[in-house]
């Protein structure tokens, strides 16, 4: 891959239009004693604030929906504008998470898993509704955390409709942004995304973003227990991986159909 910084002007394949790479980081849990299971999705508050370090040294972090405001009104975007977001809905976001990025002033996005809601180690509805006050844009994650590219159109009219309902309901205010479970969608469940009044939609796709990106399946970056410090300094500076290309890729739709094939079983 090129030498492309995050606030550098590149070109859209053949086309004359200019983008601009933005990196979107995708987080999970922030504990130095995670669970087994979550082991390798969870990285410590230590290393964390190392990555904070960075980005509030060069950069300015954004909401989701704030990117997505900015970009459908044609309006500039900061010069190295980066994305911090959390899947699932750990109770460590608010706990650790949340008060290192409010000292810092960085915005993030935390999309809730409903039907994880109260379990150990995930957050309470008053801790959602914490967050929330700290101006930490909460968004829908789905109910049961399914990959929705397996289910029925019911089911997951249902998963996505219900996760945005409960969470409008606690929180008294709209939820414009979602976020596929493990980043599985294909074009009928985008369709329902939007039919149910979202703005926007994450995937992972471990692809850094851009402004011509798909807003229904914005590009994130995983950061594991394994990314190193270097490695975010390459994502930072838009480097270290492929730029998020147009449409789904061939080995994406074979792993839809061998899922299937599997969940139907």
């Amino acid at each position: 891959m090129g030498d492309h910084g995050a606030g550098l002007v590149i070109a859209e394949n053949t086309r004359s239009t200019a983008v601009s790479v933005i990196p979107v980081l995708l987080y999970h849990s922030i504990s130095d004693r995670p669970s087994v299971a979550v082991g390798p999705y969870a990285i410590s508050p230590a290393t964390f604030e190392r990555h904070l370090g960075l980005i509030q040294r060069r950069h300015q972090a954004l909401s989701v929906s704030q990117l997505v405001e900015r970009l459908l009104a044609g309006l500039p975007l900061p010069e190295q504008a980066v994305v911090i977001t959390f899947d699932d809905g750990f109770a460590d976001n608010l706990e650790v998470a949340a008060p290192m990025l409010a000292r810092r002033a960085l915005q993030a996005t935390v999309y809730v898993t409903t039907g994880y809601v109260g379990r150990a180690s995930m957050l309470s509805w008053d801790q959602i509704a914490e967050l929330d006050a700290m101006g930490v844009e909460i968004g829908a994650h789905a109910h049961t955390h399914t990959p929705l590219d397996e289910l029925s159109l019911a089911e997951g009219r249902a998963e996505i409709r219900g996760s945005k309902a409960l969470l409008e309901d606690k929180l008294g205010h709209s939820v414009p942004s979602f976020a596929y479970p493990h980043g599985y969608s294909d074009g009928a469940v985008k369709a329902e995304v939007r039919a149910a009044g979202f703005k926007s939609a994450c995937g992972v796709r471990n692809a850094l973003s851009h402004t011509a990106d798909d807003r229904w399946c914005i590009a994130r970056l995983t950061v594991m227990a394994d990314t190193s410090l270097e490695r975010i300094e390459q994502w930072l500076g838009g480097n270290g991986a492929p730029i998020a290309p147009k449409g789904e890729a061939l080995r994406t739709r074979v792993w839809r159909t061998v899922r299937r094939v599997r969940h139907a079983r």
